[in-house]
């Protein structure tokens, strides 16, 4: 047993003693272990650093951190002097990878250029904040020139906030794709090599630090951009929320927002200019007390469209405006308590917005539909007063119960709200009578007429595209007649 036990001794001495050499080698090599939380600002991006020392070569498991540029002695890949150009320098190294910014307020003042094989995020959107300090630029651009080779590399976006200058001011806080010069578009980003598809912006806020707002457009839409999505995100207290402007090329294919919010924006929601052949999607997203219009399609006739599916609206006194096709499917619109200021919640100028069913609740004086807009279709709503199922007149109109009630369209022919355009009931004077068309017809219409005194003592005598004559058995018979389309 005694030679047993100095044995065990000696075992154990020699295993101890290879478990210390091995930590002393690893204490003199860099740890790979996450960088500390980062402080509020101002510490973030200021010659100091944290009290613990940074992870100096700034990766761990593949990613890059980009602030531990921010530590007195820094890696040697870092360029600049804030987030920023930390980021690039970071995205520069790694070139398609990882990219993680930890929780902290950082002040931006540099664009960061992410190409799309790059995952870029933070710890969360409530703790990684980049603060864009410059009154023009853009916070994040989502671009790069690999351009159409192969397979899309969906990159992301995520878990951080963009904080922006004012909603006034010529800013952007994302913009996706080649530059097309509008707005905030970067000069610096060649619009036919630059390409912004199959992105993803997921769990991003761009928010505001005042009342003067966030930034003057939340995301902007450029050249070749498609196939893109954003996902749980807070686009808020911006000027616009989402702008696709007019003369983009090789853009618009499905373009998604889905489970975000779409808010308090000093103008319009999501803003789709004219003539793009646009093709956006927004389900299950709230879009509430924008300023202008939720979502405005076009400001003249357009091929965009637009689909709402499961989506809640809420304002005061503007809900949506359509210049192209827009479809609502179980949309929840309500408030519209100033509904009067206008006249209506919805501009429809286009005869392409259909309604399936969803819930319309207006509380105010005015109309749901601009009674001088285009006629629409509505299947199976539910709807407030006022007007006839809460709606104007210029719907066809099937509710729940399978009743139809047909558009103004026909309406005002049906109920003859002018005299003389489709049937009426007249009487002769000295034995015939002419009845003069609400308006003049292409080409001369087929007319019946039909004797109420007289058993056949009505006759045709005369037609042409402006009216007819009949002529009665009697000199005041009373006639009724009809007058069918034109022949040709």
């Amino acid at each position: 047993m005694r030679s047993f036990g100095i044995r065990c001794f000696f075992v154990g001495m020699a295993i101890f003693g290879t478990i210390s050499s091995n930590a002393q080698e690893r204490a003199n090599q860099p740890s790979l272990s996450p960088p500390p939380m980062l402080t509020a600002e101002p510490n973030v991006g200021s010659t100091g650093g944290p009290d613990q020392p940074f992870d100096q070569i700034g990766t761990l498991n593949g990613m890059i951190n980009p602030a531990v540029c921010s530590a007195p002695s820094r890696p040697a890949w870092c360029r600049g002097s804030e987030i920023g150009a930390w980021t690039n320098s970071a995205i520069t190294l790694i070139k398609c990878g990882e990219v993680y910014i930890p929780s902290g307020t950082y002040k931006q003042t540099t664009s960061i250029l992410k190409p799309r094989c790059v995952r870029l995020h933070g710890a969360s959107a409530s703790s990684t904040i980049l603060r864009w300090t410059p009154s023009t630029g853009v916070a994040i651009i989502m671009a790069d020139k690999t351009g159409l080779n192969g397979y899309a590399m969906e990159g992301a976006l995520e878990d951080l906030t963009l904080i922006g200058p004012g909603a006034g001011t010529k800013t952007c806080g994302i913009y996706l794709g080649g530059s097309n010069g509008v707005g905030c578009a970067p000069t610096a980003i060649d619009p036919a090599t630059n390409f912004g598809d199959h992105e993803n912006i997921n769990r991003v806020r761009i928010y505001k630090s005042s009342a003067a707002g966030a930034f003057g457009v939340g995301i902007q839409v450029g050249n070749n951009t498609w196939s893109d999505t954003i996902f749980e995100s807070n686009i808020s207290f911006n000027g616009t929320g989402i702008y696709v402007p007019d003369g983009t090329k090789i853009t618009g294919e499905n373009l998604s927002i889905l489970n975000s919010y779409i808010q308090n924006n000093f103008g319009v929601g999501v803003k789709i200019d004219t003539g793009n052949n646009i093709n956006f999607f927004i389900v299950n997203t709230s879009l509430d007390y924008n300023e202008s219009w939720a979502v405005q399609n076009g400001t003249a006739p357009t091929q965009n469209a637009v689909s709402l599916v499961n989506c809640y609206l809420a304002s005061r006194s503007h809900w949506l405006q359509n210049y192209g096709y827009m479809n609502l499917s179980g949309v929840y619109a309500n408030d519209a308590a100033d509904s009067g200021i206008l006249g209506y919640l919805i501009d429809n100028e286009a005869p392409s917005l259909t309604v399936i069913g969803g819930q319309f609740f207006n509380n105010g004086t005015g109309a749901i539909l601009n009674p001088a807009g285009a006629p629409s279709t509505w299947i199976a709503p539910h709807v407030t007063q006022p007007g006839a199922h809460g709606l104007t007149p210029t719907a066809t109109y099937i509710d729940r119960l399978g009743d139809f009630a047909p558009s103004s369209l026909y309406n005002d022919i049906f109920n003859q709200n002018a005299a003389n355009r489709m049937a009426g009931t007249s009487a002769c004077s000295g034995g015939t009578q002419t009845i003069s068309f609400f308006a003049p017809r292409a080409s001369p219409p087929v007319v019946m007429v039909f004797d109420e005194t007289t058993k056949g003592g009505a006759s045709l005598t005369m037609k042409s595209n402006w009216g007819f004559t009949v002529s009665c058995a009697g000199a005041s018979d009373v006639f009724d007649w009809v007058v069918i389309g034109n022949p040709n």
